[in-house]
């Protein structure tokens, strides 16, 4: 049993096998990247995917891997009633996987297809909305995984060097993500490709400001700098309210 009550018996319960999309696309569940956690308001998980096939075509087609994304509404104290959705986080998150897949940007994911629906009686919140996004898959693991400071400086320093390129290609593109954690960066050792992950959490920027390098990696966790607590974390990251 997961920490937040929830496994991932409880997602296979009332999740199908293979989920139908809007589009007419069918994509298979495969092995879970993630447990299943909750945060206020919403239960998540993801899984690897794959495109099922419609049995029509007569050549062999190669099997390609997807992100599959599933957040499903539950009560919490501020809102107990169900909710059409999606959420603000996951409709940001959407909105930057189009623009993405729109203008083929490099080393980022892709929107493929998503669905909205309603949970079931047999849901985690029946009339609650369940969100299903499909995306692509990015190459390599995460800094978190690799060990990112028990790799050789020389390592440290090619992915720094690729993640700026990365980054500043995103934030030209008007995304600037705050979400800053070594867990949201991929790096792939055969390919020497850096990627950025998880959009839910973005400034919109239509003229970017000129990038603090250091300051922005240190945020981001490839540049030593004095721990801070969660909260002080999040203080340095979250979007500043007007006043």
């Amino acid at each position: 049993m997961a920490p937040s009550g929830l496994s991932e018996a409880d997602a296979d319960a009332v999740l199908d096998k293979v989920v139908t999309f809007p589009d007419g696309s069918r994509y298979e569940r495969l092995e879970s990247m993630t447990n299943f956690r909750k945060d206020d308001g919403i239960a998540r998980i993801l899984y690897r995917c794959r495109r099922k096939s419609d049995g029509l075509s007569q050549t062999k087609q190669v099997v390609e891997t997807f992100v599959m994304k599933v957040k499903f509404q539950v009560p919490c104290a501020e809102i107990r009633e169900p909710l059409e959705g999606p959420n603000i986080e996951t409709a940001a998150e959407l909105h930057a996987l189009k623009s993405f897949a729109l203008r083929k940007q490099g080393s980022v994911p892709h929107l493929v297809t998503w669905k909205r629906t309603a949970q079931g009686a047999a849901g985690l919140f029946p009339g609650g909305y369940l969100v299903i996004t499909v995306m692509t898959l990015m190459p390599g693991k995460t800094l978190l995984d690799l060990g990112f400071w028990s790799l050789t400086s020389d390592e440290q320093d090619m992915i720094r060097a690729a993640f700026l390129t990365t980054l500043k290609d995103i934030w030209c593109d008007g995304f600037v993500p705050y979400d800053r954690a070594l867990r949201n960066i991929l790096w792939s050792k055969e390919t020497k490709q850096c990627s950025i992950v998880d959009f839910e959490h973005y400034h919109v920027e239509n003229n970017p400001i000129s990038m603090n390098e250091k300051g922005e990696m240190a945020q981001w966790g490839i540049v030593r700098r004095p721990a801070l607590s969660w909260y002080e974390e999040w203080g340095l990251s979250a979007p500043k309210r007007a006043r």
